[in-house]
């Protein structure tokens, strides 16, 4: 990632490195707790679903922290990603495992693109052992950057993304976005007409990564960033919305019933 000189010194300034190697308000930190705290990770079968390439992050990266990590995705690369034990190419919906095979599954900024989002849940609660977790993240729809990628047009999405994020030509180019399930409520109806239960959701504000490209944009980003962590009542506008679910035993009748 290349950012500005100016941009590197307020992100030290606002932003400082901690003692666990994160910065402060790091986006992925939260998460990737919730996963390492589950009950038996360091044993469990788990499932990365959206997998992608491998992490840029050390924090992102599970393999060896527990039993045996599977990823898939719609893309090939996900064949390269090299913090996996087994990677498998899938079509978006079916996935190639037993009913009850994993003891956790996940999914990193992955539900955005989904465009059917209860056949996609369902399966992957069907690969989930009784009351196995499934935890995902994604952006909140109330937030002005998934509010200006939801209202502009795919071919802006590739032109402009990884440029304000500054992000190398290497990049993969984003994905195509969907937003059927990025709000805490449409998080909520989904998971659980697709079977699963004990829905926990959080919102957090990280820091304003969109806005690198420049010192002014990253200070307002800056500002928002404070403004949004500084009230409960404003925790609606934060971009990062996570959720925790547990996959019902015998739900299989029920969900099928509500399609």
């Amino acid at each position: 990632m290349n950012r500005k000189p100016a941009v590197e010194r307020l992100y030290d300034r606002f932003y400082p490195m901690l003692q666990d190697g994160l910065r402060f308000r790091n986006g992925s930190k939260a998460f990737y707790q919730w996963i390492r705290t589950e009950p038996g990770i360091a044993k469990a079968k788990v499932l990365n679903v959206g997998a992608g390439p491998t992490p840029e992050t050390r924090f992102r990266r599970l393999r060896g922290e527990v039993g045996h990590l599977v990823g898939v995705d719609i893309d090939p690369v996900v064949l390269t990603n090299q913090d996996l034990d087994e990677a498998h190419v899938i079509d978006g919906v079916s996935l190639p495992f037993a009913d009850g095979e994993f003891d956790l599954a996940y999914s990193d900024w992955t539900v955005e693109h989904i465009e059917n989002p209860i056949p996609f849940l369902r399966e992957i609660r069907r690969v989930l052992k009784p009351n196995a977790s499934f935890l995902l993240r994604t952006t909140n729809r109330s937030h002005y950057v998934t509010m200006v990628a939801a209202y502009t047009p795919h071919w802006f999405h590739r032109l402009a993304a990884n440029r304000l994020r500054s992000l190398g030509t290497g990049a993969h180019p984003p994905w195509p976005t969907f937003y059927r399930m990025n709000t805490p409520r449409a998080v909520r109806r989904n998971l659980v007409d697709a079977g699963f239960g004990e829905v926990e959701l959080v919102l957090l504000e990280p820091d304003p990564g969109y806005l690198v490209f420049s010192p002014l944009a990253f200070r307002l980003g800056v500002l928002y960033e404070r403004l949004a962590n500084r009230w409960t009542w404003s925790s609606r506008f934060r971009l990062i919305l996570l959720a925790r679910a547990r996959a019902r035993p015998g739900a299989d009748h029920l969900s099928e019933s509500r399609s």
